[in-house]
């Protein structure tokens, strides 16, 4: 079954050429990397590198510095120090570029980015516009035109995976939390990202709803995915390889 941004079954291919270049390999790349708040440090020079198309899991206990981390990755928050590149290109050089490479990143966060006063399918319908209006993503489209086409395609095969069809027309402050984690990932998808994470993407839902999230996540496509969890069982569903973060530190790096 096909799902958003032409995924389907075939974890970790890449299948990026047409999108960011055929000469780009590595998707993230940090060093030294450090993030303080006051006299703490919540990151402590990390250096790591996530290949294009690879699925990694930020691992650790709460407080390990995962949800920071993600954040830096995301273009959402400034280091205290190091260096951040997303597919080759530095971030927080300037807003523009930075905004640019926003665009080829897709956040599930803690916290959710949908309105609570709007539907699902309005929800989705403002990202997708907020993002297809850019001329930065003419190159998602095509040509300007067919955004709108596009974005409904996409819509249509989010919805069938997530199982969201008879929610869209409901309003997010009415949502379960476990239906308002799924209309979220659409959210995060609709404008077909290069690069998906996901912070504890799992957490506070039930079984039924894990299971379909770990089946939908480990049929992307030319995509690249990292995620956060406290779950190593979880983590290995979906992903090829962790990274063990203990007290802002990277401990070790384990094959899932």
């Amino acid at each position: 079954m096909a799902a958003a941004g032409g995924a389907s079954s075939g974890r970790g291919e890449s299948g990026k050429g047409s999108e960011i270049g055929e000469n780009i390999k590595t998707a993230v790349q940090l060093e030294g990397v450090s993030k303080r708040f006051g006299y703490f440090f919540a990151l402590k020079s990390i250096s790591l590198s996530v290949k294009v198309g690879e699925f990694v899991a930020l691992l650790g206990p709460n407080g390990a510095g995962k949800t920071t981390l993600i954040k830096i990755i995301a273009t959402q928050m400034k280091p205290t120090a190091g260096t951040v590149k997303i597919f080759g290109e530095k971030a927080f050089q300037n807003s523009s570029k930075t905004a640019e490479l926003r665009h080829e990143i897709g956040l599930v966060a803690h916290e959710s980015f949908l309105y609570d006063e709007l539907t699902v399918r309005e929800n989705l319908a403002f990202y997708a516009k907020l993002f297809s209006l850019n001329k930065a993503r003419e190159r998602f489209c095509g040509s300007y035109e067919s955004c709108e086409s596009s974005w409904e395609e996409t819509l249509s095969e989010l919805v069938e995976f997530l199982n969201l069809g008879r929610w869209l027309d409901v309003k997010a402050k009415h949502l379960s939390y476990g239906l308002r984690k799924r209309a979220d990932i659409a959210r995060a998808l609709i404008h077909r990202p290069s690069l998906v994470l996901l912070d504890e993407p799992f957490g506070g839902l039930d079984e039924s709803s894990r299971e379909l999230l770990a089946e939908y996540f480990k049929c992307f496509k030319g995509k690249t995915l990292i995620l956060s969890s406290h779950s190593y069982e979880w983590a290995k569903r979906v992903c090829e390889r962790g990274i063990l973060l203990e007290r802002g530190e990277v401990k070790q790096e384990i094959c899932l």
